[in-house]
């Protein structure tokens, strides 16, 4: 009499793509057939480009599959934030399978980030010219994981550079998290009558984010 042996189940993962709103990323890990006897496997997380703690949480443990079965999941909990991230990844790894084979070791899980790409404005400012600096506040819709840049200049209105005010130029960055700059410009005081004059400071420009408001008067 000759027996055939079966060859052992094999342990695979599959990979899982969910928009951060949801909550929950929810594994499924499959043997190939089933088996007459209980298969284990460890599983734990890691980071891709998504971090635990902020993005998701991290998870580990031991699947079990009872003699019959061939199917577990595990579920990891994502974070829905008001940070502009693009899409982040994050792994389920398995490891230390018994009565089975692993065949597909790694899960990748995929956040899609549902926050806008930050627009950035500027406010228009109005000081007495006594005050000797005129402040200007760049501000980001919401916060972005990615460095922010935009550039800006002066110009004239009826106000005049280097005789009312004096010329200014320059890049504002924004790190990753920050959500506001500013911009100051140095005023003249004199002793002629002029009534109100204006300038402006024009932004343009801009890398990870787009304008919404160019110019502050």
């Amino acid at each position: 009499v000759s027996l055939t042996v079966n060859p052992d189940p094999e342990i695979s993962i599959d990979d899982v793509s969910v928009n951060e709103a949801d909550g929950m990323a929810t594994f499924t890990v499959a043997l190939s057939i089933p088996s007459a006897y209980p298969v284990t496997v460890d599983f734990a997380s890691s980071d891709g480009t998504a971090t635990a703690g902020l993005d998701y949480t991290a998870v580990s443990g031991t699947l079990t599959f009872n003699p019959g079965d061939t199917v577990q999941t595990i579920t990891v909990p994502v974070s829905n934030d008001l940070i502009y991230e693009g899409s982040e990844t994050f792994n389920i790894d398995l490891s230390n399978a018994t009565n089975a084979d692993i065949s597909d070791f790694l899960g990748l899980g995929t956040i899609t980030d549902n926050d806008e790409q930050p627009t950035i404005s500027i406010d228009d400012v109005t000081v007495d010219e006594a005050a000797g600096t005129a402040v200007f506040t760049v501000t980001l819709s919401n916060p972005s994981a990615f460095p922010v840049n935009v550039d800006y200049d002066t110009s004239d209105g009826t106000a005049t550079a280097g005789l009312d005010y004096t010329a200014q130029s320059g890049t504002l960055t924004f790190a990753a998290g920050v959500t506001t700059q500013t911009i100051s410009v140095p005023i003249g005081e004199d002793t002629i009558y002029e009534g109100p004059e204006t300038f402006n400071v024009d932004l343009s420009g801009a890398t990870n984010a787009t304008i919404s408001d160019p110019l502050g008067l």
